[in-house]
């Protein structure tokens, strides 16, 4: 069994025969009636808490579900007679010890000393933990640290029973109308993330028959209650990059060749010559991009490819090629620059490179007399260009719905665009990347509440009216409506053409596969429902699913959702090994209040026939 140890937290730690969080707590961040903290060079934290008979540390904790709670080991230190300590959980003695004897004059305090346990229970709930000095001579004990094991992931937020879960938060008992079509069934194909703003929850749902299909979706304000309406995003422990690739104190005068990922950077150095401007370097980089095959858009966006902190004497001149996806050299772009210049920029413009292997660049540098020799490049890199912000035209409004279309810079579905045509309408808007639709709330006669959003690859966002006294609640999980290929990293199924008629709220989504799907918008205070009549479905629905939902969830007070449950209500937490559930009802939503889009939706679907 592995265990990792990290300071005041977890990490989970998947063997062959369990999943195990140690959790490691420095004594002094333990509460209690703790005599002093004194200075200990040789401690964990460079501290530790002296304790005497009657005086002990506490720590609350709390489990989720029912776990083996093991105690790992208690690090002291003594100078004197042993001292009895105890460990208890609540009322329970989990473990009990003596601490070695030293006399040492004083200098017994710098010796650590660790106590190795094993002793475990089982435990469910809020409990204490607790370590008490049961017996000590007049000089005390120092405690340095503790450990103990639990086979259950949480964040130290929970098991410190500052997050709030509620167990009695499911979703009634669902008895469908048995039909001759046969179930659907749910597939889990979601992956661990530590990024809150990483899509990690993949969840397609197919059907045993899909002729006739219809069902409803439900997006209803979460069922637990909280007046907190946390919304903005969360890039911790998110990989964020600057740069595709960066490369830092390049030195022309010698001619090398450098490794970074997927890029490898080479330079070469040129003899100069004897009179005028001297050709003195060449930098070349090859490089891999990621692009559409995984959801991204860093082959297609135009790349901004900038040298800094150019430490030189006189004047320098820079030609920058880029080998582009037709395997041409571009022509050359020149940069002259003197003395007080140190920062160089060159630009490639978008659908330059290719996605994968092969993309290229090369600045070749050329100097005068005076400064050939004395060449140093703080640093060169290559990041992407700033996206503008959406543009959003105006489809559709009579007072009480508004319609918008949006043109969003560098789609994902490179040169993929849908077409949108308003019922009563003279016009078809060309070119939408998403549609987005407002109601106005019925306590004002200005403010609206955005409660659909439709992307060309399919992927729905729904909202309930935004409750009273909010100004906007946040969006959390999606969903694909349209037959998607259940293996593709980022799902879609691409959309054609979309007819929308304002008075009825209902959309006709034609796609690329010639499927045809309608849907009806009802929106409440409470919740959005979308009644989906499947017009025409191309390919099986047992083999390619016909709705998938995306989601996210780090942490049981970190998600967008953490549980799913089927026809019989029972819950099962989102991010199990399950493999599939059958039935004719599925319930997306979260038991735990979540920091991360704390008044985003549940989300259910049921099967009509």
């Amino acid at each position: 069994m592995n265990i990792v140890t990290v300071l005041l937290g977890f990490t989970i730690v998947s063997s062959a025969s369990a999943e195990v969080t140690e959790i490691f707590i420095q004594a002094e961040d333990m509460l209690g009636n703790v005599s002093r903290v004194n200075p200990r060079r040789h401690a964990s934290g460079q501290k530790s808490v002296h304790l005497f008979t009657g005086d002990s540390l506490e720590t609350e904790l709390c489990f989720k579900s029912d776990t083996k709670f093991t105690m790992n080991e208690v690090r002291y230190s003594n100078d004197g007679p042993s001292d009895r300590i105890r460990i208890t959980l609540d009322k329970l003695v989990v473990d009990e010890f003596e601490t070695v004897m030293v006399t040492d004059g004083g200098r017994g305090w710098d010796i650590l000393q660790t106590y190795q346990s094993g002793a475990s229970t089982v435990v469910e709930g809020r409990h204490f933990l607790s370590v008490t000095v049961f017996e000590s001579d007049k000089y005390g004990v120092e405690i340095d640290f503790i450990k103990f094991s639990v086979n259950y992931s949480q964040t130290l937020d929970s098991l410190r029973c500052k997050s709030v879960c509620f167990k009695d938060i499911t979703f009634p008992y669902y008895k469908p109308v048995v039909s001759p079509l046969g179930s659907a069934r749910a597939v889990q194909r979601s992956v661990q993330t530590k990024c809150a703003e990483e899509d990690n929850i993949n969840i397609p749902v197919f059907h045993d028959n899909g002729k006739g299909l219809n069902f409803v979706i439900t997006a209803s304000l979460p069922k637990y209650r909280s007046f907190n309406n946390s919304r903005g995003p969360d890039w911790t422990d998110c990989q964020m990059y600057d740069a595709f690739w960066k490369y830092k104190d390049i030195n022309l005068n010698h001619g090398h060749i450098s490794q970074t990922g997927t890029s490898r950077l080479h330079i070469t150095q040129v003899t100069p010559g004897f009179f005028g401007t001297r050709h003195i370097g060449i930098i070349e980089v090859d490089f891999e991009l990621e692009g559409p095959s995984t959801g991204l858009t860093d082959s297609e966006i135009g790349a901004i490819i900038h040298l800094q902190n150019i430490k030189y004497d006189g004047i320098l001149a820079f030609q920058f090629q880029y080998y582009n996806r037709y395997n041409v050299w571009s022509n050359k772009q020149e940069k002259i620059i003197k003395n007080a210049e140190r920062n160089v920029m060159f630009r490639t413009p978008d659908f330059a490179f290719r996605e994968g292997k092969g993309n290229k660049i090369r600045i070749e540098v050329y100097a005068d007399s005076n400064s050939f020799n004395n060449i140093l490049i703080g640093d060169v890199r290559m990041y992407k260009r700033t996206l503008k912000p959406d543009k959003s035209t105006l489809l559709y409004t009579d007072g009480v719905t508004i319609i918008e279309g949006v043109d969003k810079d560098m789609w994902w579905r490179i040169n993929e665009t849908m077409s949108v045509t308003i019922k009563g309408g003279k016009q078809t808007f060309n070119d939408v990347d998403y549609i987005r639709i407002y109601r106005r709330v019925p306590w004002t006669d200005v403010d609206f509440s955005q409660i659909f959003v439709l992307y060309q690859d399919a992927n729905v966002r729904l909202l309930p009216t935004t409750p009273h006294g909010f100004d906007y609640i946040p969006f959390g999980s999606s969903v694909i409506i349209g037959q998607t290929n259940p293996l593709s990293d980022r799902p879609f199924a691409p959309i054609s053409h979309v007819d929308i008629d304002p008075n009825l709220l209902q959309v006709t989504i034609f796609f690329m596969d010639s499927n045809v799907v309608t849907l009806k918008i009802q929106t409440t205070m409470l919740d959005t429902q979308l009644h989906v009549t499947v017009n025409h479905f191309v390919k099986d629905v047992n083999i390619y699913p016909f709705f998938t939902l995306r989601s996210m969830y780090v942490a049981d007070d970190n998600n967008d959702v953490d549980h799913i449950s089927a026809d019989d209500g029972i819950p099962m937490k989102i991010n199990e090994q399950w493999n599939e559930l059958r039935g004719n009802f599925f319930a997306f939503y979260r038991q735990c209040i979540s920091k991360h889009n704390t008044q985003s939706p549940d989300i259910s679907i049921r099967m009509i026939s």
